[in-house]
């Protein structure tokens, strides 16, 4: 059986764990590949070539063919969507605070979402602009999805064969277990309680070599008003999703395609996302709703919240 060596660490504002059959060297490797990660796509960073793109009002910025291609797969899933995915949120976002329970005013999102349209991205080469000089990308919402799958090829390159990737709640694994069984990976749930929402496991989905990534209304959330305002925000309103999906769980064979596709999930509605899901190809969802019921597409088996994805 093979033996896993593993690695923990703080990075992305998260708490991130990679464990596979390879050395102390490939461990490290996984490390600098995050952090250079980090840079590359943050929109906060001076130093980063995003951030460079933001603020040159409309020009053409040599932003190098990693971020250009991270920006290609971002535009083919916001045009995927229907904009419901759209990386020029970051006017928006910024107006947002869910750690200090900061809420614009209408005035000011309503401005904001006048610079929201992700055809304003134009990508030629290795070089990028934004076509609105008042529009900002943030990549926020596929950077874990981007970053596993590059995990993943680093460590297959470096002779993995078994392996689990966790970036803050995205996982993707390597092969199956060490004894040979699939992974089970548990998928969290909202669970409303006291006007705070609280995580809970509520099922597990078996898998081999595959992604799964959870996007939830529970995570940055905080009550106003009577009123549960989450960090799922709806690219046509700039507000908080209002939405009968409490969380909606992809599983691919990569992780970028849950990042994705999640968010986008929870916006569009139970009913929808279903049938989003169930026609787009390499992709599995289960969905929870907030009437308490779990929808899943056709490729799910199982049942009693223990599941299973194998094709």
């Amino acid at each position: 059986m093979q033996q896993l060596n593993s690695i923990t660490f703080r990075q992305f504002d998260t708490v991130c764990s990679v464990a596979a059959d390879v050395d102390d060297g490939a461990l490290a490797e996984v490390k600098a590949l995050c952090e250079r990660y980090e840079l590359l796509l943050s929109r906060f960073d001076h130093n980063s070539k995003l951030f460079a793109l933001n603020a040159a009002a409309g020009g053409w910025v040599e932003v190098g063919e990693d971020l250009a291609g991270t920006l290609r797969v971002a535009l083919w899933y916001c045009e995927r969507t229907g904009g419901l995915f759209d990386v020029t949120m970051g006017s928006v976002c910024r107006l947002w605070d869910f750690k200090r329970e900061i809420v614009s005013d209408a005035h000011a999102i309503a401005e904001a979402l006048a610079h929201v349209n992700w055809r304003n991205v134009q990508v030629d080469g290795a070089w990028a602009r934004i076509a609105d000089p008042q529009a900002s990308i943030d990549l926020g919402g596929i950077a874990k999805g981007v970053i596993a799958d590059a995990v993943a090829k680093l460590l297959r390159g470096c002779g993995a064969t078994t392996g689990v990737i966790n970036l803050g709640g995205n996982v993707l694994t390597i092969g199956s277990k060490p004894d040979g069984n699939p992974w089970r990976v548990g998928l969290r749930a909202p669970v409303p309680s006291g006007g705070k929402l609280e995580a809970a496991s509520f099922a597990s989905v078996a898998v081999r070599g595959k992604s799964v990534v959870t996007s939830g209304v529970y995570e940055r959330a905080f009550m106003r008003d009577g009123r549960v305002l989450h960090h799922i925000l709806d690219p046509r309103t700039g507000l908080p999703a209002v939405t009968d999906v409490l969380s909606a769980t992809v599983v691919s064979d990569a992780s970028i395609d849950g990042d994705g596709f999640t968010t986008a999930l929870v916006v569009m509605g139970a009913a929808r996302a279903l049938a989003f899901a169930e026609q787009t190809p390499g992709i599995e969802a289960i969905i929870l709703t907030t009437q308490g019921k779990l929808l899943y597409t056709s490729g799910v088996e199982g049942e009693a919240g223990r599941f299973s994805v194998s094709a």
